[in-house]
């Protein structure tokens, strides 16, 4: 059965309890990558995903505690025989930020390495990233300091769908793309620029109707009961805090 794997939960300062907000798509023979923290890796093997079946990344944005890991990903996989093609889906921006480092690490140097496909994810309110034979995934921009994405997944099976916010303040076409779906992964690093408050995540679930609200990039050091009750007081569906290593069925 699909599933999502929340692999980390942490706003940009994380603890030894959270990692940085990433997630896995678990399908019948391939996983999804979204986003891509440390260890990345440990924590694949950890949530049960075998990482001969990673057939794709997407990066939402290009900040540092959305992407660090990616380079000791592409290193481990290669040093661990991995042969097949990897699909790397992200904004144009961060597509040019990822080839830089890449190029920092002289990675055309490394012998037999594996093939990379970049593909860039248009600033389009639900334009396609891409389908398998478990998943449709379509994104949608944010408002963020630089150019983001969300992104929502639909099991081709079931139906069942969830929306991932990435990192933003309130935005119509991410409240649009959101509109109905069985889970919404609402980012609440605070009221600030570019970012979100659990009210605010209240308000994005109540006026998307969607059926269940997950609050994650949170503050590891707020009180997470209150960041509950705020969210409650816009929205009264299901709300939960989202756990490193919490197993959703899809």
């Amino acid at each position: 059965m699909s599933s999502l794997v929340i692999l980390g939960t942490a706003a940009v300062v994380h603890d030894a309890l959270h990692e940085n907000t990433y997630m896995v798509l678990k399908g019948a023979r391939e996983s999804i990558l979204i986003d891509c923290g440390g260890n990345p890796i440990g924590r694949l093997q950890r949530a049960g995903v075998s990482p001969d079946t990673l057939s794709a990344v997407i990066l939402t944005h290009d900040h540092p505690d959305h992407i660090y890991g990616l380079s000791i990903l592409l290193m481990d996989l290669w040093l661990l025989g991995y042969t097949d093609p990897l699909k790397l889906y992200a904004p144009a921006s961060t597509l040019k930020t990822i080839r830089a480092i890449m190029a920092a690490h002289q990675w055309d140097q490394w012998p037999r390495f594996f093939p990379v496909e970049f593909v860039e994810i248009p600033a389009e309110v639900g334009v396609k990233v891409l389908e398998n034979e478990d998943f449709t995934i379509a994104a949608a921009p944010g408002l963020h300091f630089v150019p983001v994405v969300g992104l929502r997944v639909t099991n081709r099976s079931t139906g069942y769908s969830i929306m991932y916010t990435s990192d933003t303040a309130p935005a119509d076409s991410i409240k649009h793309l959101a509109h109905g779906v069985n889970l919404l992964l609402h980012e609440i690093a605070g009221a600030t620029f570019g970012h979100s408050s659990a009210t605010m995540a209240g308000v994005m679930a109540r006026e998307a109707q969607v059926e269940k609200l997950i609050l994650i990039h949170y503050p590891v050091h707020a009180d997470q009961t209150a960041l509950v009750a705020e969210a409650r007081s816009e929205f009264s569906g299901p709300i939960e805090i989202a756990q490193d290593f919490a197993e959703y069925l899809l």
